[in-house]
């Protein structure tokens, strides 16, 4: 395993890192790998049960209410009746109900498209899970899974018994949605029973990753994998999650629908294909990151890195006030999405964070007490002292000083590996400036679910944006 990660030591040593460190981080990888195919299969977790239906589509029990549907949405439920199923999660042990969500028929065979979220303890845990569907008029059976598309949050299943069923058409891709169009999400809000909602098309959600439909209307949890229908009845979407916000939610486009219907059959899906995609979604992910170099904000006397503003969303603090003997300011960015797993891991992701402190009035000695209380609690602080989970391995962490672009840091590094989920690793990092008496930069960055190269990419990318500009 180490020829793997030796191949990187030309990379770190741009840090000019001590050569304990290198070996340590040798080491710390090779340790958590090991880690990580020992325990390939741990212990059964228990998941919490989803509160209200599905986990992703999080919206107040208060919003239930749906809106009266116009005379077109009248017209499209009533001819949709027969093509929308419910989608129910129970224990093999006792048939209580674990989750519920939505689906619809897209082939008169019962395929029916829904969400991997709606479906997730299946794959995850099918010793202990099963599914059936329920229709409008009652009729329930067994379900099948044929595939799923974590990254896109997409599951296709089977209903048994299903034959010359009544199902959807999609939109054809020649016919691209407009702004303002007219959208109707179906599904079963709150498992009240089924309901359409009228809403509008508000294009594609910025700074995402991936394509994913802003639809104004009303999608409460319980609706999550039923179709968006425009006012043809032709399926452009699936309802896929709220935003917290008020009828401003998702829906994921059917461009990626028709990509998993085309995927082949012929393995059996289970939670080994998570890992492969989870794969592809990380190399995407810092591809796209690192397509260009980081863009940089002021901060202070510093520059530092800000990350592309179509991928990230960025905030900013100041607390300068005259009556403080110090003042600080921070910026923190995230990637506006993340991978659903199960009800309690998500992976997938970045955030990072800078903060420039600056106090003249207290003089070096007390402004270097300061910077180190600082960096002791950060985000990553006790970090090396959490357990392992059932998905990440406890962390290895080491602290060494790091030169980046002009700024010399005092580097905190912890990485956990992915147990179920070979090749990935979580990597956090918190470094702070040690070479200026009385100002000084802290910056912290964690990224989750990518392989140690492309970390390593990001690391080297995140530090070395960094410069004093006086």
């Amino acid at each position: 395993m180490n020829r793997v990660f030796l191949s990187f030591f030309p990379k770190l040593r741009r840090y000019k890192m001590s050569p304990s460190l290198l070996h340590f981080l040798v080491a710390t990888v090779a340790a958590v790998g090991c880690a990580a195919s020992f325990a390939q299969t741990p212990p059964s977790a228990s998941v919490a049960p989803p509160a209200a239906g599905s986990a992703a589509a999080s919206v107040n029990a208060a919003d239930a209410r749906l809106p009266p549907p116009s005379p077109t949405g009248q017209r499209l439920f009533d001819a949709a009746r027969d093509k929308l199923v419910q989608v129910r999660i129970l224990t093999r042990a006792g048939s209580s109900q674990a989750s519920v969500g939505s689906g619809f028929l897209i082939s008169p065979d019962g395929t029916t498209l829904t969400n991997y979220h709606v479906i997730s303890q299946l794959v995850l845990e099918p010793q202990r899970f099963r599914a059936e569907y329920v229709r409008v008029d009652g009729k329930r059976g067994e379900v099948a899974l044929l595939g799923f598309d974590v990254i896109h949050d997409l599951a296709i299943i089977r209903l048994e018994g299903i034959a010359n069923a009544a199902h959807f058409n999609l939109r054809d891709a020649s016919d691209p949605l407009r702004q303002g169009e007219k959208i109707f999400s179906l599904g079963n809000p709150l498992d009240l029973g089924f309901a359409i909602s009228e809403g509008t098309y508000n294009g594609l959600v910025e700074r995402r990753l991936y394509d994913t439909i802003h639809f104004t209307g009303a999608l409460n949890p319980g609706m999550s994998g039923g179709p968006g229908l425009d006012e043809q009845g032709r399926v452009i979407g699936v309802n896929v999650a709220g935003t917290g916000g008020e009828l401003a939610n998702l829906l994921v486009p059917i461009t990626y629908v028709r990509a998993l219907i085309a995927q082949p059959r012929d393995v059996l899906p289970d939670k080994k294909l998570i890992a492969a995609q989870l794969k592809v979604h990380q190399a995407t992910m810092i591809d796209a990151l690192l397509a260009r170099p980081l863009p940089k904000q002021a901060l202070g006397p510093a520059e530092v890195a800000v990350g592309d503003d179509k991928l990230l969303r960025c905030w900013g603090q100041s607390n300068a006030k005259p009556d403080k003997l110090y003042r600080s300011e921070s910026i923190s960015c995230s990637l506006q999405s993340s991978l659903f797993i199960n009800q309690s891991f998500t992976t997938g992701t970045v955030s990072w964070s800078h903060t420039y402190r600056t106090a003249e009035k207290l003089g070096a000695m007390r402004f270097s007490g300061w910077q180190s209380r600082s960096m002791s609690g950060t985000m990553f602080s006790g970090l090396s002292f959490a357990k392992p989970t059932r998905y990440l391995t406890r962390p290895h962490c080491t602290e060494d000083f790091v030169d980046g672009n002009g700024v010399s840091f005092r580097a905190s590094i912890c990485v956990k590996a992915h147990r179920e989920f070979d090749g990935l690793f979580d990597m956090n990092v918190s470094a702070t400036s040690v070479d200026r008496d009385t100002e000084g930069l802290s910056s912290a960055l964690d990224v989750k679910g990518v392989s140690f190269a492309n970390g390593n990419r990001l690391l080297r990318a995140f530090l070395e944006a960094s410069t004093w500009k006086k």
